[in-house]
């Protein structure tokens, strides 16, 4: 795998330090939206079809909620908000293999939207923003 170095925003008076990367903030964006499709999809559903269906389309959706609340964790620091990331990430693969073989939502996104949040929290500014050197 390549190493890109984008090189970072400078604006005055914003210390880098304290920012948080691109890879961070990308897989952040990614967890929120596919949480954001869920309640969608749970909430269409509900709407159209009613309660039996909806509960059977917010089951996939339950891990998806999850890594979604601890996205929005990302700007504490410490390793167990990574790994804890990642490993929730691997139970959406997971919990999702049965949907895709329904034809029920999320089908293949949850698995893919959760392969790049893999990939993204095991770069090296990932893990340098979860747990500085400056300790």
């Amino acid at each position: 795998m390549s190493e890109l170095r984008i090189p970072p925003d400078q604006r005055p008076g914003l210390d880098d330090r304290y920012r948080m990367p691109r890879v961070v903030r990308a897989a952040q964006l990614v967890a929120v939206l596919l949480a954001l499709m869920g309640i969608l999809c749970t909430a269409s559903s509900g709407w159209l079809l009613g309660a039996k269906p909806a509960l059977l389309t917010a089951v996939p959706f339950v891990p998806a909620w999850l890594l979604g609340l601890v996205a929005l964790t990302f700007n504490s620091e410490g390793q167990a908000v990574r790994i804890g990331a990642i490993l929730i990430a691997v139970l959406n693969m997971v919990w999702t293999v049965p949907a895709i073989t329904d034809g029920r939502p999320p089908g293949p996104l949850a698995p893919i939207a959760s392969l790049v949040i893999i990939v993204l929290l095991f770069r090296r500014e990932a893990r340098d923003w979860f747990e500085p050197s400056y300790w």
